[in-house]
């Protein structure tokens, strides 16, 4: 977690900015111009589909001053142009923003007659708002990103293992719009040195005496903590924005929120899957999406089932025993994806080769597995071979996203990982899929199950949703 801190209106002593600064104010008028975009082909479609119904046309006046309050609204809940917001973050602010300006104009439509729009309308609408503007807004960052002119340039106050991971991260996402152009720190062997392709400029003293940027993120959470708040303090009398990553790494921090004890700064960490609210929000979504989700699949399964029929004898539908839940094994539904002999053709490659047994014993998985049909390869890179699933979710006995089912022998991997692993429902995805599925190593895949556990949302699990699409439509890491 990273702590921003803000000079007061007025404070912020004049800063020399660095040559690759960006504008944000042409970054804030492209991303608002694709909300507006968004907000007036969703009026265009809504009258297209409602005008021939009967229903009066919404005058395109109505729609650009509700368009405007959204604008407005959005741009207080730093969404113009977003910059070091996570993905869930973002996903939560546009989703709370267009809720609350639809039922404020619902709530003006009851009110005041003379302007009122039909109900449905209204609905529709933003119905359409809501699913449009994001992509939208995506494309837009994207293009941006592509062009080199998004985001602003930040200070990097350290050049140890922690400043190395903040340069590396956001080198590698730059949507977050934190863009690390030069780094500080007092140890004059690192000065002059790349991290990341950022250079070392120089000592601490420098930054405050001759700062680059308007934004810096301090990344020494190891100094003790009368340093660290001389520090602070230094940076932020320099600095518009300073961000502080503090010595929590490790510790979960989707959940946590600031608060003051008197004078005293304090973080609250909510351990949200504990919580029964928490945990009924998740059953429900569960069962609603997936009973949905299901209806509308339903021809996509006898495709499949027919498809596997005439590729190879056997069942349509293969079980597969995995770990749940309080540690209770359940069968896992997948369609069936390998031959009938698979087992036997696994325990013979095994034993016979032993950079495959080397590669199974590290992953659980083979990248050229004979076992599989030509069908079952299809429906592996497409991840369809996992649709029998939403049956086990309406079970109880899976979730839409958690950590990944396991089988018994797994467990001595996960360590003590393994405590927390089975306080929660497996999921048909979840955070390892979402960011490298069969790609990564198990000792990733084991850290990423901890984190999702440990800093659930259900705006994480909206993200991953979202992200578990596009990985599976670019076919990466499946096998």
């Amino acid at each position: 977690m990273s702590i921003e801190l803000r000079q007061p209106v007025g404070a912020a002593r004049a800063v020399k900015h660095h040559s690759l600064r960006t504008r944000a104010l042409p970054q804030v008028g492209l991303i608002a111009a694709g909300d507006v975009a968004s907000g007036f082909l969703a009026h265009l479609l809504v009258n297209l589909l409602l005008v021939p119904l009967g229903y009066a046309s919404i005058d395109w006046r109505v729609t650009g001053a509700w368009l405007l309050l959204w604008l407005f609204w959005r741009a207080y809940q730093g969404l113009y142009p977003g910059y070091g917001q996570s993905p869930q973050t973002e996903l939560r602010s546009h989703t709370v923003s267009t809720v609350q300006v639809a039922v404020a104009q619902m709530a003006a439509a009851l009110a005041v007659q003379r302007y009122a729009l039909n109900g449905l309308e209204v609905v529709l609408v933003w119905l359409v708002v809501l699913v449009v503007a994001l992509p939208v807004r995506y494309g837009v960052r994207s293009l941006l990103i592509s062009l080199h002119y998004f985001g602003r340039p930040v200070s990097i106050i350290g050049a140890g293992q922690t400043a190395s991971m903040i340069i590396d991260h956001l080198l590698r996402h730059p949507s977050y719009g934190l863009n690390p152009v030069v780094a500080y720190d007092d140890n004059s062997r690192l000065h002059g040195t790349l991290i990341h392709g950022v250079l070392v400029a120089g000592s601490i003293d420098e930054a405050i005496s001759q700062p680059r940027t308007e934004q810096a993120v301090i990344g020494i959470p190891s100094a003790r903590a009368e340093t660290q708040r001389l520090l602070i303090n230094s940076i932020y009398s320099v600095f518009p924005i300073t961000w502080s990553v503090p010595d929590l790494i490790g510790v979960p921090n989707q959940a946590m929120q600031p608060h003051n004890i008197g004078a005293l700064a304090s973080l609250e960490i909510r351990n949200n899957l504990r919580s029964f609210r928490s945990r009924l929000v998740k059953r429900s979504i569960d069962l609603a999406a997936t009973l949905v989700g299901g209806i509308l699949i339903l021809p996509v399964f006898a495709l499949i089932a027919l498809a596997i029929r005439l590729d190879s004898p056997g069942p349509v539908v293969y079980r597969a025993r995995r770990l749940g839940k309080d540690g209770e094994s359940f069968d896992c539904f997948k369609f069936r994806s390998m031959h009938q002999d698979a087992d036997e053709k696994l325990r013979h490659l095994l034993d016979t080769s032993p950079l495959l047994r080397r590669e199974y014993e590290d992953t659980h998985k083979l990248k050229s597995d004979p076992r599989v049909t030509r069908v079952g390869a299809f429906l592996r890179k497409t991840s369809l071979d996992e649709l029998p699933q939403l049956l086990n979710v309406l079970l109880g006995t899976m979730s839409l996203v958690g950590p990944r089912p396991i089988v018994e022998a797994e467990v001595i991997k996960y360590g003590g990982v393994y405590a927390v692993y089975k306080q929660v429902r497996p999921g048909i995805t979840g955070y390892w899929q979402a960011n490298g599925r069969s790609d990564t190593t198990y000792e990733e895949r084991v850290g990423m199950d901890n984190f999702y556990i440990t800093n659930w949302t259900p705006w994480l699990d909206l993200v991953i949703l979202l992200q578990t699409v596009r990985v599976v439509l670019a076919g990466k890491g499946a096998y």
